[in-house]
This record gives structure tokens, sequence and C-alpha cells, in this order.
């Protein structure tokens, strides 16, 4: 059995690389980390059958965490540490304490509880419980609120806007389909050509799968009119979601209807200190909130006063500022 008394097992979902961020700043901490993918497979097809019909794929799964459960028999891992774990099973969690009878066993979700099967069924299998959403912790001691982070690069992009406030581009969107999403954008896109008729704004909207698409066009009256020239099919690399980023003056966050939690997005771009505008009225509730710097709109009928448009960044404290870094993240998860 190999022994370290800093080695971690960490399973979370591949996602737009973020689970690659927090291998990064784990090793920097000086952990080893051994990363496995939340579920056996992280295609489109898999996702969906684990999110609504998790019983037809229970002979994939367990084969699959059998596995890590036979690996972490042979590594005196120290730590386990859980992201999501949406098609992880509560028995295979008791495995891997039985198998681990020393680790300590974190979770974090950068999804709402309420929104996938069986959370609340986990979670007493663990030393510590976080959640991006801090409607999970309310009422329940065992769920601790902790916002989502920003990555060095984006601190890097944040120092290169104090040095430059000029942008290329005004309004910038970039992320998935879902729900009413893409009729928002385009609403926001309307109102801020009325105020400002040159406005300079970018959007990508990423989808997936191409006939998952196709069938959301057929059964969700959301996607209809959404036309497919318009959808793009690959996902921004990292460089090129940070290139566009740090060429914007202000970002846009539309959260999904059912999540009250903040999303990566509106960190990061405290991170950049870049201006937002954002559908989710509860970023009024945190200590970076400031009217000048970010503006909540409503999804249906947003309102955007012209000076928004035109003043800068206002300077964030630093120590407010350097709390929402991943590495903080990484050190309030571990400590």
């Amino acid at each position: 059995m190999i022994q370290t008394s800093q080695r971690v097992l960490f399973i979370a979902p591949s996602f737009f690389g973020y689970e690659k961020e927090i291998q990064v700043e784990l090793r920097a901490a000086g952990y080893e980390v051994d990363w496995y993918d939340d579920r056996p497979s992280s295609t489109s097809f898999m996702k969906a059958i684990i999110r609504f019909c998790p019983e037809l794929v229970t002979k994939i799964v367990n084969e699959y965490f059998d596995k890590i459960v036979t690996r972490a028999t042979q590594v005196a891992y120290s730590v386990v540490f859980v992201v999501k774990g949406e098609a992880l099973p509560a028995g295979k969690i008791l495995s891997l304490k039985a198998a681990l009878p020393n680790a300590k066993f974190l979770y974090y979700t950068w999804d709402s509880l309420k929104n996938f099967k069986n959370s609340h069924e986990k979670l007493q299998y663990f030393d510590k419980v976080y959640s991006f959403d801090r409607f999970d912790s309310i009422g329940n001691e065992k769920i601790k609120h902790l916002p989502l982070f920003y990555s060095r690069a984006y601190e890097l992009v944040g120092e290169l806007s104090q040095l430059n406030a000029k942008a290329e581009i005004d309004l910038l969107f970039l992320g998935s389909i879902h729900s009413d999403r893409y009729s928002v954008v385009q609403r926001l896109w309307a109102v801020t050509r009325d105020l400002v008729p040159d406005i300079r704004l970018y959007a990508h909207f990423f989808y997936q799968s191409k006939w998952v698409f196709a069938v959301r066009k057929i059964f969700d009256r959301q996607f209809r009119p959404i036309p497919w020239h318009d959808v793009k099919w690959n996902s921004l690399n990292f460089s090129h979601t940070l290139e566009l980023i740090g060429r914007s003056k202000i970002l846009v966050d539309i959260h999904h209807p059912g999540q009250t939690g903040l999303t990566m997005r509106t960190i990061e771009c405290l991170g950049a200190r870049k201006k937002l505008i954002t559908t989710n009225p509860d970023v009024e509730n945190y200590d970076f909130y400031n009217p000048n710097n970010i503006l909540v709109v409503d999804r249906l009928t947003p309102v955007i006063p012209g000076n928004f448009l035109l003043t800068v960044f206002c300077p964030v404290n630093e120590e407010i500022y350097r709390k929402y870094s991943l590495r903080e993240w990484i050190a309030e998860i571990f400590s």
C-alpha cells in the first residue's frame, strides 16, 4: 500500500475544465491528487440517463465505482473529496469509507441539491458538506454555504484590466443554452441597442449535442425559436474564454430559473474585475455586491440604466476580493 498523509481521491464531473483547475490548486497546496469523473461517461446520453433514469445504468455505474474502490484499497488516501457526485451511489461511499477508515470525507456541490435525486441520502456519510447555494444551508446545520471561485488566470485578467480599462466588446455572453437563456439574452441585446445603437455585443451559445438539441426543439417551446446558426457545438477553450473576457467591459450572466446559487461566471467576473449584468437577485446578499459594478435585471423585462453601460468597474476591497479565489475555496474545504 502506498503511504502518504497528503493524498486526495478527487471525484468530480468533467465540467469546462474546472476539475483541472481544482487539481492544479490542490497540488500547489501540497497534495497529491488522483481524479476520477463522477460518472462512468460524460456523454450527453449518459448524463441524461443518470439524471432522469439512473436505474437503467445501475450495473455500469456500480462496476465503474467498484474499480475506484479497488484502487482506494491500494492507496492510503487521507482525503476523499467529492464534487457533486450525482452518479455516486450511497453504497459506494460506504465502501470507500470501509476501504479508507482514517480518511476525511469532504463534499461540495455546485448544483442546487434539489436538482438531483438522492442527494441528502449521501450527505450523512461526509465529514464536511458545502453547497454553492446558500438556500441549501438554511435550516440544515450539516450543510455550509460556500460560493464558487475564480482561478489565478482570472486574477491575471483582473490585473491587466486595472492597467488598461479600454474594451473592444461592450457586452459579452458566454454560456450553454438552457431554459429561457437564449431569449433573455435577445431581450437584453434589444434593450442595449435601443440605448446605444452602435453597442458592441458578443454572444457564444453552446450546446453539446445536435441530436439532443433537435429533440429539445420538438418538445421544448423555449428551444423552438432558437436558430441553428446561432448555436456552437464546441465549447470555447479556456484560453479563448479568457481572451474574450479580457477584451470585454461588461459580462452577462443568465442563471437557471431553478437555481439561486451564484454561477461560476459571476465569481469569475469578480476575479477579472469586470462589470456584470445578471438575472440573479440573490447576488445582492453577497459582500462583493456593488450596484456600480453589478446590475440585476428582470429576465422578462430587463431595464438597463444608460449610465451603467458608460461607467467603469469600481475597485473591490482586497480582502473580500481574495476571499473568492480558488486557493481560499480549497483552504476552507480542507481546513
